[in-house]
């Protein structure tokens, strides 16, 4: 039986390897559907003991004894649902999890990570993960703390990510997504500047930044130079053109051909004309 399911599983990879050389966008978007749901089924098993409280468009779900901050973030994802639904032209259909870590330590354990990462949110796979705001205000008076949490919280943030995974079924490069949610927390859910540490990014050839975003040395340039990219993209070409190119990625295109079909310009030249404007 064992031999048997194996036989299987290995023609079933083969049909699929065949498949994606003849008709590869169809193959990738049902590996991300597939791979989504997997994604969704271990998160079943690993919350199936948490206490959870459902909104209209989101669950979050918590450790017990932390019901005030799955409140407040519950209240802030709901909050900026709208807003960044109407700039990205995206309303899931389903409610999105957010799971509520207590501390740092259970929330890196997740991704493998030490104890240098100091991430107070992670998007991956469709599933939102934060830091518990009690473990991160502090001192923060009672009265202040919503606030605070609006300010510097990462749900809008996490939330950007979640929408530019949706809409492209996974089809999107790091900086684009970055760069989204810093200009999005910003301009659309009010959240406060992110301070950059590099004021002024210097170009560097898309395929060494991919790299770059999780290297403690370059994390402040990387995602400066994402944000002042997207910026130049939705100053030049106009913040409508957003949902039109994750469309277009959605829909399986390269991120060349989705600026071609949206922008009317390829990468190259995109970038060409963002180094002309540091000149100016």
């Amino acid at each position: 039986m064992d031999r048997f399911f194996v036989s299987c599983l290995v023609l079933l990879l083969v049909f699929l390897l065949v498949l994606n050389c003849v008709q590869p966008n169809p193959v990738r978007a049902f590996g991300y559907t597939v791979f989504q749901e997997y994604q969704r089924f271990l998160l079943r098993l690993e919350t199936s003991s948490w206490p959870a409280l459902a909104g209209e468009h989101f669950l979050v779900k918590y450790r017990p004894g932390d019901e005030v901050s799955a409140r407040m973030v519950l209240q802030e994802a709901e909050r900026v649902y709208r807003p960044l639904g109407a700039f990205f032209a995206c309303f899931p259909g389903e409610k999105v999890p957010i799971l509520i870590y207590p501390d740092r330590v259970s929330l890196n354990r997740i991704f493998g990570w030490g104890s240098e990462e100091s991430a107070m949110g992670v998007y991956w796979a469709g599933i939102i993960r934060i830091l518990s705001p009690r473990e991160w205000l502090g001192d923060v008076p009672e009265e202040e703390r919503e606030a605070v949490f609006r300010a510097r919280g990462p749900v809008a943030h996490e939330y950007i990510h979640f929408l530019v995974d949706y809409k492209t079924r996974g089809n999107y490069p790091r900086w684009l997504t970055e760069g989204l949610a810093q200009i999005g927390e910003e301009r659309i859910a009010q959240a406060a500047p992110l301070e950059s540490g590099c004021p002024d990014p210097a170009p560097l050839p898309l395929n060494e930044l991919e790299r770059k975003f999780d290297d403690p040395a370059w994390q402040d340039y990387s995602y400066a130079l994402a944000r002042e990219m997207v910026e130049h993209l939705v100053q030049k070409y106009g913040p409508e053109k957003i949902p039109l190119l994750l469309e277009s990625l959605g829909r399986g295109r390269s991120l060349d051909e989705a600026f071609r079909e949206t922008l009317g310009v390829g990468v190259s030249e995109f970038l060409e004309n963002y180094r002309e404007s540091l000149a100016e």
